[in-house]
């Protein structure tokens, strides 16, 4: 008898802070879908701009289809809106930027954008050699956003993750709270210290290591290759774009010569260090307004004249008349 009593006595409070553990849960959960994106200017461009990316190339427009990935170079080195606008008439240009991203976010990001429906004619990535060459990612924010439920335990192996950080990653991807708690914590602190983000510019440092091309060469000559061999499954073109550091030793002609040598173009549109420091905003990393504006007239004028190459005039199908996967599809000219 005593024991009965002493085990119903333990299981009503067991219970009870179970439910509440499961309520707690579920509110954070409800606040990160439904609050977070509207409340925070990054999270609500982040959310559109993956909806848009996952339709680039899907509705019939009359036009060509790209779709321009990246991190906070693009976001900030870029006048997007100029850049589309240049090209509207011949293109439908779209991009989707998540900050703190690397060559595996975006690898896996693509394999997720084409797996949902993705098809644009070209795809631009546009990191520095550094995050190309570096094997990290986001962490759980790229869990959510970037990475299908599938290629999980292949990142893992990639990251050499044990176990702890693997089952993070599989709750991040299913859990948006979980996904994005690091940003939701910024966004608080933002909210109590304005001035931290102008802080954390003057704290920015530059990568000490310095950028070899013969090993920027031998590391990225596979990485480029995987993402092309990603487009050229989907039917799409890759082309690379390297935004301009204040340091000259960038590693940019190692990276060149790995992409020629797997046939895929590459555009600098402003040779690291010609830009001087009064065009950053930071240490010689990202570009202020003025750098932004003059990099991004040059960009314009780079893939007017890169993107014909490409993909040819009298090459123009609709996401109306595209194959779907496993069925064959129009061919396009190999990289140069």
């Amino acid at each position: 008898m005593r024991s009965s009593i002493s085990v119903s006595r333990i299981g009503r409070p067991t219970a009870l802070l179970l439910a509440g553990c499961l309520l707690v849960a579920l509110s954070v959960e409800i606040a990160a879908r439904l609050a977070l994106d509207r409340v925070s200017k990054i999270q609500r461009r982040t959310a559109h701009e993956y909806s848009f990316a996952r339709t680039s190339g899907t509705q019939a427009s009359g036009r060509r289809h790209m779709l321009v990935v990246g991190n906070s170079l693009l976001d900030e080195g870029v006048q997007f809106d100029h850049m589309r606008e240049a090209l509207a008439r011949e293109w439908d240009t779209r991009r989707f930027v998540v900050e703190q991203t690397f060559f595996l976010d975006w690898y896996y990001g693509l394999k997720r954008l084409f797996s949902e429906g993705a098809r644009p004619d070209v795809v631009v990535v546009m990191m520095s050699t550094q995050q190309w060459t570096r094997s990290e990612i986001r962490g759980d924010y790229s869990a959510y956003y970037l990475v299908n439920v599938r290629d999980l335990p292949a990142l893992a192996r990639e990251l050499d993750l044990n176990a702890t950080q693997t089952t993070s990653l599989f709750f991040a991807r299913m859990s948006k709270f979980w996904g994005v708690r690091a940003e939701m914590r910024n966004f608080v602190l933002g909210r109590l210290m304005p001035e931290l983000g102008r802080l954390m510019d003057f704290s920015s440092v530059i990568d000490p290591n310095p950028l070899v091309d013969e090993e920027v060469e031998r590391v990225a000559v596979g990485r480029i290759a995987r993402l092309k061999a990603i487009a050229d499954a989907h039917g799409s073109r890759l082309l690379v774009v390297l935004p301009p550091v204040l340091d000259a030793n960038d590693g940019s002609e190692g990276f060149v010569r790995a992409a020629r040598a797997v046939g895929v173009a590459t555009l600098k549109p402003v040779t690291s260090g010609t830009f001087g420091r009064q065009l950053y905003r930071d240490t010689g990393f990202h570009l202020n307004a003025v750098g932004a504006a003059a990099f991004t007239e040059r960009l314009i004028t780079a893939l007017r004249t890169e993107l014909p190459s490409m993909v040819p005039r009298d090459v123009k199908v609709d996401a109306a008349v595209r194959a779907p996967i496993g069925q064959p599809s129009f061919s396009r000219s190999s990289g140069r």
